[in-house]
C-alpha cells in the first residue's frame, strides 16, 4: 500500500496541479534519508506518469522516479503551508509547493526511469500483460500457490495486498492453489487484475492506514466496495513473504503451499 491505483490517481493529481507551474527549486527534508535532489536547469516543468507501483516525474528529459513505501503521496499547497512529513519540495515561481509526503519514510527517489525488472501494467497495457504470463507459465515460480504469486511484481507489476484479496475472491478462486493450474483453468484471474485495480481508480483509491487520496475523494463507496480485504467474516494466513492473505473461508489451507 499504496498499490496500482493509488499510484495512478497520484500521477493524475501531480498533471492536474503542474499544469502551467513553472518551478526553481527542490529541496529535501533532512529527517529524511532520501537522495539530495539537484534541479535540471533554473527553470523546470513537472509531469507525471505512473506505471504498476511506481511513478516518474519527468523534469526537463530526466525522469525521477519514486516508489511510495507504505504511506507516500504528493500534495500542492502555497508555499509556507506545506503538509507535516513532507520530505521533498518543488517550489513553483508563483508562491506554490509540490510535496511528497510520508509519514512512515519508507518512499525513495532517483534519477532513474521504470525498473525492468516489473512487468506490464495490467491496466495500461493489458495484451503485453496477459501475453507475458502466457508465455512463462512454465517458470518455476508458477509452481507456487496463485494467492502468493499475485504479489510476484515480475509479472503482476502494481498488485498489492489489498487488489489480490479482491481478485481473488470475485473471481471464486482457491488462493492456495497451484498458480499455474488456476490461471489456466480460471480466466477471470487475469481479467480481474485489469478491471478491479481500474474499479479502485474509479472510486479513489485504497484510503487504507496512511494513505490518502490527494483529491479529497471520501473513502465511503471504496469501503463499500471491498469484500475481501479486511473483512471480519474473512480467513487470513501468513504468506511465505509475510503477508498477510485475506481469503473465503471456504477454502481450506493447503499446509505445504503456504
Amino acid at each position: 500500500m499504496p498499490e496500482l491505483a493509488e499510484l495512478k490517481l497520484s500521477a493524475q493529481y501531480v498533471n492536474e496541479q503542474c499544469d502551467g507551474k513553472v518551478f526553481t527549486s527542490i529541496k529535501k527534508n533532512p529527517v529524511h534519508k532520501g537522495l539530495e535532489i539537484t534541479p535540471p536547469a533554473k527553470y523546470f516543468t513537472i509531469r507525471a506518469e505512473s506505471k504498476g507501483k511506481e511513478m516518474l516525474l519527468f523534469i526537463n528529459g530526466q525522469t525521477l522516479k519514486f516508489t511510495f513505501g507504505m504511506a507516500g503521496s504528493f500534495k500542492m499547497t502555497k508555499t509556507g503551508e506545506e503538509r507535516k512529513h513532507s520530505h521533498l519540495m518543488f517550489y513553483t515561481n508563483d508562491g506554490y509547493t509540490l510535496s511528497f509526503v510520508d509519514v512512515r519514510r519508507f518512499g525513495k527517489w532517483k534519477w532513474d526511469g521504470w525498473n525492468k525488472g516489473r512487468g506490464f501494467d495490467p491496466t495500461t497495457h493489458y495484451e503485453d500483460f496477459c501475453k507475458d504470463i502466457q508465455e512463462n507459465l512454465d517458470h518455476k515460480v508458477f509452481n507456487n500457490p496463485i494467492g502468493e504469486i499475485l504479489l510476484n511484481q515480475r509479472f503482476f507489476n502494481g498488485i498489492g495486498n489489498y487488489l489480490r484479496a479482491e481478485i481473488l475472491y470475485k473471481a471464486n478462486q482457491d488462493p492456495f492453489e497451484e498458480a499455474r493450474v488456476a490461471i489456466k483453468n480460471n480466466p477471470k484471474i487475469i481479467a480481474y487484475c485489469n478491471t478491479i485495480p481500474l474499479e479502485a481508480f474509479m472510486l479513489g483509491g485504497g484510503q487504507l492506514k496512511q494513505w490518502e487520496n490527494p483529491f479529497g475523494v471520501e473513502p465511503d463507496r471504496f469501503t463499500k466496495w471491498m469484500k475481501c480485504y479486511g473483512n471480519n467474516n474473512m480467513n487470513t494466513v501468513r504468506d511465505r513473504n509475510g503477508r498477510t492473505l485475506w481469503y473465503d473461508p471456504k477454502w481450506e489451507p493447503k499446509t505445504e503451499l503456504i
